[in-house]
């Protein structure tokens, strides 16, 4: 056994509990603790304060999660010789998912909460056309664009993932005889 063989099963382990941190922590938080957390708070901007951490902490597992996605898929596709353009695939979009998570993390979130921290009051009493609202929404829809992507690149590399597993269950590995020695002198 190879290596790489040896490597496989503990790769397919940590590629499908990387996966499921990847696909299931932004479904729990988008459909599970934001509802909620925006339910049951008396105010937007007090749950958006309680929400900002947790959404940057989010961000953080996601970063790890599509790294050891990238190392994984790199090695499952590489051992079991997946065609070229669904391996491209498997490989690029936990790039995606990485740059996403950066872009939230890093240059969304932070001037999300300043423009929250320097409002005079609350987001949400200010008038419509208020500069501060305006930008906190251009902010919002960016940062929900990039969360949309994350969860995109995520469920494309559980797709093929699948897809992968799948195959490699129906066609099960036949071993070929070597082929014979070549003759070296034909008598």
């Amino acid at each position: 056994m190879s290596r790489v063989g040896r490597l496989e099963l503990p790769a397919r382990a940590l590629h499908l509990l990387a996966l499921a941190v990847a696909v299931g922590g932004p479904l729990f938080l988008a459909l599970v603790v934001a509802p909620a957390t925006f339910r049951f708070l008396p105010t937007r901007d007090l749950a958006a304060g309680v929400m900002s951490p947790v959404f940057a902490r989010m961000c953080g597992w996601l970063e790890a999660a599509f790294a050891v996605l990238f190392g994984t898929s790199w090695l499952l596709a590489r051992e079991a010789g997946v065609p070229r353009g669904p391996r491209a695939l498997l490989t690029r979009a936990p790039v995606l998912g990485i740059i996403g998570a950066v872009v939230i993390e890093k240059l969304l979130l932070p001037p999300i909460d300043r423009i929250r921290a320097d409002s005079p009051g609350l987001i949400d009493n200010l008038p419509a056309a208020d500069p501060s609202r305006l930008m906190l929404e251009r902010y919002h829809r960016l940062a929900t664009g990039f969360f949309a992507v994350e969860l995109a690149a995520a469920l494309l590399v559980l797709f093929l993932t699948a897809r992968f597993l799948f195959s490699r269950a129906e066609a099960p590995a036949v071993r070929r005889p070597p082929p014979p020695p070549p003759k070296l002198l034909d008598l």
